[in-house]
């Protein structure tokens, strides 16, 4: 038999190359986030500061109009009276309650304040802005049905805005303008200046994507957890 030709060689033989695991990058996120959390000591002065309180090894912080159930010893987050909160929603408590740098800063700003958010702009306009515009935010009626429905505070503005105390120290704002015959509608999300040191970059556009899916009805927990 003679030697095998290059085309023959170039076919892995079978078991050389497995297939690789399956990847989980939130589970591996919250992994990260839970080390960074437990390696600061969370003091009484230092939640409290957050919004947040402690009992033995449980932090509860609330979130929106709910609360969500940091366990530091079980390393999970969950939704208190419902089942275990979306990856989402641990992540960015978990970041939250990492934050280094707590000063107060509540001038109200957009996205584009933030430097380090500014190459995000693209996803954002689409995967917030025309969301918003395209589903709950496509009138302003529904819009403000769908903001009242998960108890969100309406603010007086030039347009329909409602704030939505995502965290104690992390309000944001969402705003709805009504178009006219030359433009049409538009939106935008308010933010305070001090979310620039309690979130990571990538977390103020995942905070205003979560705050986008409770309004399209989406829960803090995981309803097909079974639990």
């Amino acid at each position: 038999m003679g030697s095998p030709s290059e085309s023959e060689r170039a076919i892995p033989e079978p078991g050389r190359f497995p297939i690789p695991p399956k990847q989980r990058p939130y589970e591996l996120a919250i992994e990260v986030a839970f080390t960074a959390l437990l390696a600061r000591e969370q003091t009484p002065e230092r939640l409290a500061a957050l919004g947040a309180t402690r009992e033995g090894t449980m932090i509860r912080l609330p979130a929106l109009d709910r609360r969500l159930l940091i366990d530091l010893a079980e390393r999970t987050v969950r939704v208190e009276g419902h089942g275990k909160a979306r990856y989402e929603w641990t992540i960015l408590a978990l970041h939250y309650l990492s934050a280094e740098d707590r000063t107060v800063d509540d001038r109200e700003v957009t996205l584009t304040h933030f430097a380090d958010a500014r190459g995000y702009l693209s996803v954002y306009n689409g995967r917030i802005i025309g969301r918003f515009l395209g589903a709950v935010g496509r009138t302003d009626a529904g819009f403000r049905q769908a903001a009242e429905r998960v108890g969100a505070v309406p603010v007086s503005w030039n347009g329909a805005c409602y704030r939505f105390d995502v965290f104690p120290r992390l309000p944001i704002k969402v705003i709805r303008y009504e178009g006219d015959e030359d433009f049409p509608p538009g939106a935008n999300i308010v933010y305070h200046a001090d979310a620039g040191r309690l979130l990571p970059a990538e977390d103020r556009i995942v905070v205003a994507e979560v705050i986008i899916d409770v309004l399209a009805g989406k829960q803090l927990f995981d309803q097909c957890a079974g639990e």
